[in-house]
């Protein structure tokens, strides 16, 4: 991880007077944590990082918080991407929320991003950290007293254990050796067709139970790279008037189900909705059935070919059935 780290910090090296912002990890509050950073000085470069805690999808930023006239001055935004990263990345450039040619990609594969909740509930007493490296099919966890060791399967964010597409697919450089996919498109969609396996009144339960604990704070919605709508949000606005403030479950859901219609063939599945729940719904498995929907319908995934537009974003009048 050391090593991909250093050719990061060199590869953005050679280019950065190429660049106007450099979207990357760097480490956070202690040693178990990563955090995105925006690098505009050249001697802030060493404060890259890539390891398994690099976990937030970068692109989240890029139609959100970085004002278009960056690029007035000819420059380009460089970004890093893990494989389901570059999917929401082909998502916005398919809906014209960024050009291809305003971005500088680096593509890194990715084992998989640790679940830091996960971890600490295994070893609530992790302290002293000096680094976390992903070793073979297990998580080494370096403190200053002694090195634990956990099994993936335990440690790893639930996005990780599904993932089809661990390389990037778009990218201007890659930084290390392609990972193989933990599943195949065969069980893409495994968790989904448990649920499906409920009778309706058992499934209405299940997710009575699990929206019940939101509490609206809109973190799915502000971590999600594909809803942009920055101040305009349904959940918010008052004219027209959607949804009430109101915390009961009725609100709960219908919010819930605006937000997956709405990105219905466009959402990645990158998990982060899921992953900044500070309550931990399972919030990824509703955009997933809509996703497997849309691909049963129309034959297609989103964030896989940069040419093709998701069929729910056309409008044509002569469509039979409109």
């Amino acid at each position: 991880m050391e090593d991909k780290a250093k050719t990061l910090q060199e590869e953005f090296l050679k280019v950065f007077d190429k660049l106007d912002v450099a979207l990357v990890w760097e480490s956070g509050y202690d040693a178990l944590h990563a955090t995105p950073s925006f690098i505009r000085q050249v001697q802030d470069i060493k404060r890259m990082v890539w390891n398994p805690l690099c976990s937030q999808n970068l692109c989240t930023y890029l139609a959100k918080t970085l004002n278009p006239s960056v690029w007035e001055n000819g420059k380009k935004i460089g970004i890093c991407v893990k494989g389901c990263d570059s999917r929401s990345l082909i998502a916005l450039i398919q809906e014209k929320f960024v050009a291809r040619e305003m971005l500088y990609i680096v593509g890194i594969p990715c084992e998989g991003t640790v679940d830091w909740r996960r971890l600490m509930r295994l070893k609530p007493s992790l302290k002293d950290v000096r680094a976390v490296t992903i070793q073979g099919n297990e998580l080494c966890v370096e403190t200053t007293q002694k090195t634990y060791r956990f099994p993936l399967q335990h440690v790893l964010e639930q996005r990780c254990l599904e993932c089809r597409y661990p390389n990037p697919i778009i990218y201007d450089c890659l930084i290390g050796h392609p990972v193989m996919p933990r599943i195949g498109d065969d069980q893409a969609y495994g968790d989904i067709e448990n649920i499906e396996q409920y009778s309706l009144p058992d499934r209405l339960k299940f997710w009575e139970k699990e929206l019940d604990r939101c509490i609206r704070c809109y973190a799915c919605r502000n971590a999600c790279p594909l809803c942009v709508c920055r101040d305009r949000c349904i959940a918010e606005t008052r004219t027209p008037r959607w949804l009430t403030q109101r915390c009961n479950l009725t609100e709960k859901f219908f919010y819930h189900m605006i937000h997956a219609m709405h990105l219905a063939g466009r959402c990645t599945e990158c998990g982060e909705c899921e992953r900044v729940c500070p309550v931990e719904i399972p919030v990824t498995l509703i955009k997933k059935r809509f996703n497997q929907i849309v691909k049963e319908l129309f034959g297609y995934e989103a964030g896989i070919n940069p040419q093709k537009q998701p069929p729910l974003l056309t409008f044509d009048p002569s469509e039979k059935g409109i």
